[in-house]
């Protein structure tokens, strides 16, 4: 029997606890929770209770089940633990307090090391992420990744087809911290920063299939450009098109980081030029959509 475990937030939305669980253990499938509950192997502050309980905050929420999670590990050596993240798995602690990808990489390692977080993917966005195993690797990585040595590439749908179908571009970034989103402008501000990416149309259409390489790692990077140049992320609510979001069965952030290039300058030898990667997702999410969009089953 595994335990998964978490501590609610004090200022918790108001949720049920069947609601709950989805939500704080990403990696727990339907079928486990589904059979904690009728088992009534899931507890609040150890006592046992029903999914239309009310979360209470401050609490204790345990699962108890036989199903182990299954952390999908794209690579794994003995300093690096690089990871597929699946969408909805937090990178940061959430306002509900839900297991992070390093909880769930540290259930993985079961004290045999403690895995580091280097880099960040946006909760909604899926694929390439890397953790490191110890005090060398972190520091070798997060160096790497802030001397933007490294090439990062993405895949994204996004509405319409930007041209030209290959471009490099330049843009000044700004945070806006009162709103939780940025903005992307053709012109610097005393507050901006430069951020550089380089995209190439895949798949062109009403909706287009991208490739996209970032130069430069700020928040919301992607959402934020493409969304600049008039062609959003399918799926983005926040920076994109709502109505052609619904319009296309896009109820999900349609971006997935797909690979790195590892250049240490000699600190990880071992995998110093190599690319680490993940599978390409969205080319059947693209012709999913075009489907829908020509209105053919």
């Amino acid at each position: 029997m595994y335990r998964y475990s978490v501590r609610v937030p004090q200022h918790v939305p108001r949720i049920t606890l069947g609601v709950y669980v989805r939500r704080a253990f990403c990696l727990l499938p339907e079928h486990a929770l589904r059979d904690a509950f009728s088992q009534r192997d899931i507890k609040m502050d150890g006592v046992r209770c029903g999914r239309e309980e009310q979360v209470r905050p401050g609490s204790e929420v345990a699962v108890y089940t036989p199903y182990e999670a299954r952390l999908p590990v794209a690579y794994e050596d003995a300093h690096v633990l690089a990871l597929d993240k699946p969408a909805g798995m937090s990178c940061d602690a959430d306002g509900y307090g839900s297991m992070t990808a390093e909880d769930w990489a540290a259930f993985y390692a079961r004290d045999a090391f403690a895995p580091r977080l280097c880099h960040r993917l946006d909760t909604p966005t899926s694929g390439l992420l890397l953790l490191a195993k110890d005090d060398l690797a972190y520091q070798a990585l997060v160096e790497m990744l802030a001397r933007h040595t490294c090439d990062k590439t993405y895949e994204c749908l996004v509405r319409g087809t930007p041209k030209p179908a290959e471009a490099r571009l330049q843009a000044w970034w700004t945070k806006d911290a009162l709103h939780s989103r940025v903005r992307v402008a053709d012109r610097q501000t005393p507050e901006s920063k430069p951020i550089e990416t380089a995209y190439r149309v895949m798949r062109p259409g009403e909706a287009s299939l991208l490739r996209v390489t970032l130069y430069t790692g700020r928040t919301h990077q992607i959402r934020a450009h493409m969304a600049h140049l008039g062609h959003p992320v399918l799926g983005d609510d926040l920076y994109g098109d709502r109505a052609f979001n619904r319009a296309c069965g896009a109820g999900a952030l349609m971006l997935r980081s797909l690979s790195i290039r590892i250049d240490t300058g000699g600190a990880l030898p071992g995998l110093d030029g190599q690319t680490l990667s993940v599978p390409s997702r969205l080319e059947e999410k693209y012709k999913s959509i075009l489907n829908r969009k020509r209105g053919n089953p």
